[in-house]
């Protein structure tokens, strides 16, 4: 027989869920907790303010007590037994155990997700970086290759003025050869 939606489904909800309220319901307070634990009462006061907000809640009179879900993880701390005395099923405390399994991994999920988004922005600031480098470097690259084509062309003007200072030399040489005498020429003078 499978449950549909409905009366029947509504019935079992409901139970359920006045279980569970009823289960979760147990409070106690500070001093309770410092009297069943035989810790001081302002230790248990300082422990109390680390709890979660969930795990702390105010009585009608107005004082702080510690929630079902606060008292489990009181016991774990301690490693005692905070209510003995009020036994609950298996299947309450698997719940309670597995609700704060979930909190924690829902608690750690969101560090984790606010951990990405952050490597996601510093990706993103390194990724412009690396366009800005890119980008630097194509311009370093475009004048390294503008300074090496000035300095080509000036070997090529050094080179051709080196020639025309070779011919102008063997003019010179030349009328200076047709202006010396014949024994000048001669001799070497």
């Amino acid at each position: 027989m499978s449950l549909t939606k409905g009366v029947g489904y509504d019935r079992i909800l409901r139970e359920y869920r006045q279980d569970y309220e009823e289960a979760m319901a147990i409070e106690k307070t500070v001093s309770e907790i410092a009297e069943i634990l035989g810790v001081s009462r302002q230790a248990i006061n300082n422990r109390v303010k680390t709890l979660a907000e969930e795990d702390v809640d105010k009585n009608d009179k107005g004082v702080t007590v510690v929630t079902r879900s606060g008292l489990i993880k009181l016991e774990e701390i301690y490693k005692k037994t905070i209510f003995e005395d009020e036994p609950i099923s298996d299947d309450v405390k698997q719940r309670e155990l597995l609700e704060i399994l979930v909190d924690e991994k829902n608690t750690e999920i969101t560090r984790l997700y606010d951990q990405l988004k952050a490597k996601d922005s510093q990706l993103a600031a390194l990724d412009e970086q690396m366009k800005t480098k890119d980008r630097q470097i194509a311009e370093k690259d475009k004048q390294l290759d503008q300074q090496q084509q000035l300095t080509l062309a000036a070997m090529e003007d050094r080179k051709q003025l080196e020639l025309e200072l070779d011919q102008a030399r063997e003019e010179v040489e030349t009328v200076t050869q047709a202006k010396k005498g014949f024994f000048a020429r001669l001799f070497g003078r």
